[in-house]
C-alpha cells in the first residue's frame, strides 16, 4: 500500500505535465529584485509585477503574493501568466490594478523554514519580503490589502500562511494544491519530509495548513476568504475542503476539468479568483477606478 501510494502521488508530481505556454504580452512589468534579508542574512530574491503606469503615477495598490510550485522559482512562466489573468480581469472591471510578489521557496521547502536553517522560506516572507516590498514599493500596506495564493506546493504554502498568520493576510486561493498532511507526506516525499521537517510531525505541523486552521480556526470562521480551485488534484483537495468545513471555516471551492496546470486553471478560474479577492478587499474595489489614492 505504501509503495502504492508513494507511485500515485510521484505520478501526480512528476507525470502531470504543464502544457508549453507562449509568451504573454504584459501592460505592466515584471522586474526581479534583491536584497539582504535583515533576519537571516541571507540574499532574498524575488521578482514584482508592477501594473501599468506604476512608474508615472503615486497611486498605491494592494499587493497579492504568488507561490510556485514543486522544483520552481520566483522566475518562470508563473510571472507572466498570473500578472495576464490579472490584467484581463481589470480590463473587464473586475478588479482594480495590483501589485504582484513572486517569492523564491527553495524548489521544496513547502514554503516552511528547514529545520537546518538552509531554506528558511516561511521567514522569507514574513518577516523579510513583506516589509522589504512594502516599505520600497507604492503598496497599501495594510493587510487587510494583502493576499497570498499559489499553485501546487504553493497552494499548500498559501493555505499554510493564511492559517497561520491570520492578521497578515486578507485573503488565500488554492490552485490544485498539493494538500499533504504528514502521513502522506512522510510516504511520498520522504526527502523533504527528512531534509526540511527532519522527519519530525510535529515541526512538520508548525507550518502545516492542517494544524494550523484548527489552532486558529476561531478566526478563520469570521468569513469566507479562502477560496480553492482543483485541476488534477482533487482527492488532497476535497480532503482539506473537508476538514475546513468540519472546522466551520467557510470556503469557496470549484472543481475545474484541468489537469495540474496552472495556465488552465487560470483560463477557467481567472476572473472568478479576482472577483473573489476584489470582494476580499472591499466591494467597491470591483470598479478599479476606486483602488486610486486609498
Amino acid at each position: 500500500m505504501r509503495k502504492y501510494l508513494k507511485k500515485a502521488v510521484l505520478i501526480w508530481f512528476f507525470l502531470l505535465a504543464v502544457r508549453p505556454l507562449l509568451p504573454q504580452t504584459l501592460k505592466g512589468i515584471v522586474e526581479k529584485r534583491s536584497f539582504m534579508g535583515p533576519v537571516t542574512g541571507k540574499k532574498i530574491e524575488f521578482s514584482i509585477y508592477l501594473p501599468e503606469n506604476y512608474y508615472s503615477t503615486d497611486e498605491k495598490y494592494p499587493v497579492i503574493y504568488h507561490l510556485h510550485g514543486l522544483g520552481g522559482s520566483h522566475e518562470g512562466n508563473h510571472t507572466r501568466i498570473v500578472p495576464a489573468s490579472f490584467e484581463k480581469a481589470k480590463e473587464q472591471g473586475v478588479i482594480g490594478p495590483v501589485i504582484i510578489v513572486f517569492p523564491d521557496g527553495y524548489r521544496d521547502s513547502f514554503w516552511g523554514d528547514s529545520f537546518d536553517g538552509n531554506k528558511p522560506a516561511e521567514t522569507n516572507i514574513i518577516y523579510e519580503l513583506i516589509p522589504y516590498v512594502d516599505s520600497n514599493f507604492r503598496t497599501l500596506s495594510s493587510p487587510k490589502f494583502r493576499a497570498i495564493q499559489g499553485f501546487s506546493m504553493g497552494g499548500f504554502g498559501a493555505a499554510k500562511f493564511l492559517t497561520k498568520f491570520p492578521d497578515l493576510f486578507n485573503a488565500a486561493i488554492i490552485y490544485d494544491g498539493a494538500m499533504l498532511n504528514w502521513e502522506i507526506l512522510a510516504i511520498a516525499q520522504a526527502l523533504i519530509a527528512s531534509t526540511i521537517f527532519a522527519n519530525n510531525e510535529a515541526y512538520f505541523n508548525e507550518f502545516s495548513p492542517w494544524f494550523q486552521a484548527e489552532k486558529n480556526k476561531i478566526k478563520l470562521k469570521s468569513r469566507t476568504r479562502v477560496r480553492m480551485v482543483v485541476g488534477a488534484l482533487v482527492t488532497w483537495n476535497r480532503n482539506f475542503l473537508s476538514y475546513l468545513n468540519e472546522l466551520a471555516i467557510p470556503v469557496e471551492y470549484v472543481e475545474t476539468p484541468c489537469l495540474h496546470d496552472l495556465s488552465c486553471l487560470l483560463n477557467y478560474e481567472g476572473l472568478s479568483s479576482a472577483s473573489f479577492l476584489a470582494d476580499c478587499f472591499h466591494p467597491f474595489f470591483r470598479n478599479q477606478k476606486e483602488f486610486k489614492n486609498k
